[in-house]
């Protein structure tokens, strides 16, 4: 009985120590992250070195999530890197994200924090820069470091040649050792300046790039490159499509006028010929309008003496009164011949004799002579 009880409490304080010992590891591990509620956001870059899942994720060197996914952008190219942020980290709308490499090929992708009131929304596809190459860097300091090297290996020659003269001057009493003398001290006294400007241009080269202001607009202006190079991209593509609807347009034009460049010869030669009967129709109207407006002539006396409209007038006026007098004669003429028509008696013997009924009566047609045939006798011999 004594080694139940024994074994029970064992048991007993091993699930204890066990349950113990899970949240103490849950409480101070890295467990609960795996529970920890989280969104993701959509990162495009135009490549994206050591990068791989589970690279972390800063803001202001704090870690706030992780990356998730890398895969290949097969629409616009580069590759869109898919990241998990805490929940309760909520990024603003102008933050952008930075992938930088240390020297050992360690990656992150750092936000720069953001000022504007608006925050990004989860599933968000952003723009991020990437930093430069930190071995490029290296390596382009090697390229200016071997340049450097071999400048000073090219002064230590000249150098080196300058005191084989000099030892060679002392030594032979070759010309004025004074003034080479004077000339080395001004050349060092140039070559001091010369370094001391050199100095200070270094120095303020420093204090421009070691300034935090110019650092930040440095970033600022790496930051937006992308996004000009994306706009200029975009100006380019409607430049292009600009061009192609203008080379329509002219080919369109071209189609429109390539009947009146095959017509043109028969189109100018009737124009030519429109021209010259206008021009005709020009002298004739000059010609007219000259004896129209000549001195003495007819339509000018026509136009201008006030007798010869007054005698027309009254002419006018005349045959009027003339035409109006001439209707009923007109009229008694048709009634007369009308009436000698019905009763042709009346103008003569003829008339007188043969009686007439008042009506017209149409011309008598004169008989049609008949000739009868009779058969001939058949004379036998």
């Amino acid at each position: 009985m004594n080694d139940s009880k024994t074994q029970f409490r064992v048991g007993l304080f091993v699930i204890f120590s066990m349950g113990v010992i899970g949240a103490m590891i849950f409480q101070f591990g890295d467990i609960k992250k795996y529970f920890e509620p989280k969104y993701e956001l959509s990162i495009h870059f135009d490549k994206a070195p050591g990068v791989y899942a589970g690279t972390p994720v800063t803001q202001n060197g704090v870690a706030i999530g992780k990356v998730k996914l890398v895969e290949f952008d097969d629409k616009v190219g580069g590759v869109t890197v898919v990241i998990e942020i805490k929940e309760h980290i909520r990024l603003r709308s102008d933050s952008k994200p930075i992938l930088s490499q240390s020297l050992l090929g360690d990656s992150k992708i750092d936000f720069q924090p953001g000022v504007e009131p608006n925050l990004i929304e989860p599933g968000k596809k952003l723009e991020g820069v990437a930093s430069m190459d930190p071995m490029k860097i290296v390596q382009e300091m090697e390229q200016h470091l071997v340049r450097t090297l071999k400048s000073f290996d090219q002064t230590s020659q000249e150098w080196k040649k300058l005191g084989n003269n000099i030892n060679r001057l002392v030594q032979t009493n070759e010309g004025n050792l004074n003034q080479v003398v004077e000339q080395s001290v001004v050349s060092l006294k140039q070559f001091t300046k010369t370094m001391e400007i050199v100095n200070e241009t270094l120095m303020n080269a420093n204090n421009i790039v070691g300034d935090p202001v110019n650092q930040k607009h440095l970033r600022e202006t790496l930051a937006s490159m992308p996004r000009l190079v994306q706009e200029t991209h975009t100006t380019i593509r409607a430049v292009k499509n600009a061009i192609q609807k203008a080379e329509s347009s002219l080919e369109n034009i071209q189609h429109v006028t390539e009947p009146l460049a095959q017509h043109t010869v028969s189109i100018v030669t009737k124009l030519d010929n429109s021209l010259s009967s206008l021009e005709s129709l020009s002298s004739n109207l000059d010609g007219f309008v000259q004896l129209a407006t000549k001195q003495g002539g007819t339509i000018q006396k026509l136009v201008t003496e006030p007798t010869l409209y007054k005698n027309m007038n009254q002419s006018a006026e005349s045959m009027t009164i003339l035409l109006n007098n001439l209707d009923p004669i007109m009229r008694d003429i048709r009634i007369f011949s009308d009436k000698i028509a019905r009763h042709p008696e009346l103008i003569g013997v003829g008339g007188a004799l043969r009686g007439s009924s008042g009506l017209k009566e149409p011309a008598k047609q004169k008989p049609v002579r008949k000739i009868s045939r009779r058969p001939r006798a058949i004379i036998r011999k």
